[in-house]
């Protein structure tokens, strides 16, 4: 389970080693979260859902910065489709409905998101990050949406991610237990809007 001493993998300098403590300490926790994700939304959905844990294989140097898990509807990857991600920065863990650069039918979901701003708004979701490689967020408003939606669809290598942001620091990771809890419950108050995505993706 998921809890603030999962941060700490984050504190070990090498490739190597942080690797190693990524493997060992996260992705059985990884496995676990998404699994139960898996049986808790796919009967929401029409269609399967696939876990994907982040193996970081492009790494040869530099040790990796943040760590995550996706599902996707598609057994090969995710990155080209609307996708969940759960994962960890050093300082913070991301719970997200992700929108990638490289996403299939990009001009079609982002004319739709423009046609449903005034729907999106009301989503049960607190923030918004237009780079998921950066781990800052801003709030989920009608300004920040507009200007998100506005820039994914002029700017070819923007990004949209709507979800929950939790610091190291939330007292909520006194409990692991409550993170669990609130992994799940943002995931499923987001299941709505991704089976809308995932049909103008299909259309």
């Amino acid at each position: 389970m998921l809890s603030r001493q999962s941060f700490a993998v984050f504190e070990a300098p090498s490739l190597t080693e942080r690797l190693g403590r990524i493997q060992q300490e996260v992705d059985p926790d990884f496995e676990v979260l998404g699994q139960e994700l898996l049986t808790q939304i796919e009967p929401e959905l029409s269609q399967p859902l696939y876990l994907h844990i982040a193996k970081h294989l492009r790494r040869h140097k530099n040790p990796p910065v943040d760590t995550w898990l996706a599902l996707s509807t598609y057994q090969r990857g995710y990155k080209m489709l609307p996708h969940f991600e759960v994962g960890l920065w050093p300082d913070r863990l991301f719970i997200t409905l992700s929108l990638l650069a490289d996403l299939d039918q990009r001009t079609s979901v982002a004319d739709w998101l423009a046609q449903q701003q005034a729907q999106l708004i009301k989503l049960p979701i607190s923030e918004i990050n237009f780079d998921h490689t950066n781990q800052a967020a801003l709030p989920f408003n009608a300004p920040n949406l507009a200007r998100g939606i506005q820039r994914y669809q002029s700017v070819k290598k923007a990004e949209l991610t709507f979800g929950r942001w939790l610091l190291a620091a939330d007292p909520l990771f006194n409990d692991p237990k409550q993170v669990d809890q609130a992994i799940k419950q943002q995931i499923s108050a987001m299941v709505p809007f991704y089976r809308d995505l995932l049909a103008v993706v299909a259309n």
